[in-house]
């Protein structure tokens, strides 16, 4: 099948990659859709990404009302935004949320406010959120198994770190882990890994927690949401530890030596845009660069008394 809406994954039968175009970019954010017999959407990307979706569905000759799961693996705008819209359109899917996030698939206002302040002037490419009625939403905390037919299961692992609401699925039949956020954002065309750690809940234990847990399953297959599908899954994991442990080591360096968080962002938004600016533009990349630096600062004024001024 030759498709235009969506990619099929050579290495897992039945397995399809969506490129959402996420911030204007090619390959930097997307999400899977698993056509078993009870299909299933992992991730749904930003409000505006729905209408593409529903083209890949109608390429692969899947109904909107087969879907049995839509599953957003964390309640952040690029893994959620679309969740309500496709509610809509999917009308016998079952939204699996893990239960920290249910509130705010309800009542997403808090959620959209929250949004706003930290990416600031990126928000426009956010999209919007529509509530999703409560029963229409599965919670989950982590050890539930979905069960989609012809062997295809799909396990939920409860993944903290990113944010205390995240997940992560482990499909059995192709030992293929969906990671969300819980390995950062790996691009293997760019600069590999760059780190994720979001303001107002990242943890870096729980990070660690989270990597232990995931390399306890037995695995084939990483496949970010940021983004595609890699092999070689247990060398990634050490891989992504190291640099989060050297991230959070050089921010807390930094804000002691410059002592002020506005100078620290500053720091860092000018070693990434040397580093990755052929690869995002600094309309992205500041923000972006900004928000993960607050969100360790927080984490070392919240976990280790240190005080960013």
């Amino acid at each position: 099948m030759s498709l235009q809406a969506a990619e099929a994954i050579s290495e897992i039968e039945n397995l399809y990659l969506l490129d959402a175009q996420m911030m204007g970019l090619s390959h930097y954010g997307g999400l899977y859709i698993l056509q078993a017999p009870r299909p299933a959407i992992i991730e749904t990307g930003f409000s505006h990404t729905v209408e593409k979706i529903l083209a890949a569905l109608e390429e692969l000759g899947i109904r909107p009302e087969q879907i049995a799961y839509i599953l957003p693996t964390h309640v952040h705008m690029d893994h959620a935004g679309g969740a309500g819209f496709l509610a809509k359109t999917c009308p016998n899917a079952k939204i699996v949320v893990h239960e920290r996030g249910v509130p705010h698939l309800i009542d997403p206002t808090q959620l959209v406010e929250s949004v706003k302040r930290a990416v600031g002037p990126m928000f426009p490419y956010y999209g919007e959120l529509t509530p999703i009625a409560p029963d229409r939403i599965m919670a989950v905390k982590g050890g539930e198994r979905l069960e989609l037919g012809d062997g295809y299961q799909l396990e939920i692992i409860a993944a903290p770190g990113h944010a205390p609401h995240q997940y992560c699925l482990y499909e059995r039949r192709s030992k293929a882990l969906f990671t969300g956020d819980a390995v950062g954002i790996y691009r293997r065309e760019a600069t590999g890994f760059t780190m994720t750690t979001p303001p107002p809940r990242f943890h870096y234990e729980q990070s660690l927690e989270t990597l232990k847990k995931l390399r306890a399953f037995e695995l084939n297959w990483l496949c970010f949401t940021h983004y595609g599908v890699e092999a070689q899954p247990y060398r990634l994991l050490d891989q992504y530890e190291k640099l989060l442990g050297e991230w959070v080591n050089t921010v807390e360096r930094a804000q002691r030596e410059l002592g002020d968080a506005q100078a620290v962002k500053e720091h860092f938004v000018q070693q990434e845009l040397k580093e990755l600016g052929a690869y995002y533009p600094e309309r992205m990349l500041r923000p972006e660069v900004e928000m993960n630096v607050q969100g360790v600062l927080l984490y070392l004024q919240r976990e280790r008394g240190f005080n960013p001024r």
